[in-house]
């Protein structure tokens, strides 16, 4: 019953980290939007903004998952890093289609798993 519990309180938290990580980013993007509206940010700089959203983003939820975790967090952020990774992409092809490109996707895929995990063992 104990193990029960702790998977539900468990699966809990990752719902949490995943509402605030995707919280963070949409208000970073939304901030990033404004930006790129008021300063007419180049391509090449929005690419790397972008790129620092998505990290900012899963680092939080790493951190909360780290501090709720007690042990083995950068294993703990690292997991949710890629499970937020994979909603992001199923997210993506649904609204891109096949316009994905491969070095894009493990780009995406490098800097959230890092910043999971980073998350994670800073907490």
């Amino acid at each position: 019953m104990e193990k029960n519990l702790a998977g539900g309180l468990r699966a809990m938290h990752f719902v949490k980290a995943f509402i605030m990580s995707a919280l963070i980013t949409a208000m970073l993007l939304f901030m990033c939007a404004f930006l790129m509206l008021k300063t007419g940010m180049e391509e090449k700089t929005l690419g790397i903004v972008l790129a620092a959203v998505d990290a900012l983003g899963v680092f939080v939820g790493g951190l909360y998952l780290g501090k709720k975790s007690g042990k083995q967090k950068f294993l703990w952020g690292l997991i949710f890093g890629i499970l937020y990774f994979l909603v992001y992409l199923v997210i993506s092809f649904l609204i891109s289609g096949m316009s994905l490109t491969i070095p894009g996707v493990v780009k995406s895929f490098a800097i959230m798993a890092a910043g999971g995990m980073i998350g994670g063992m800073v907490s």
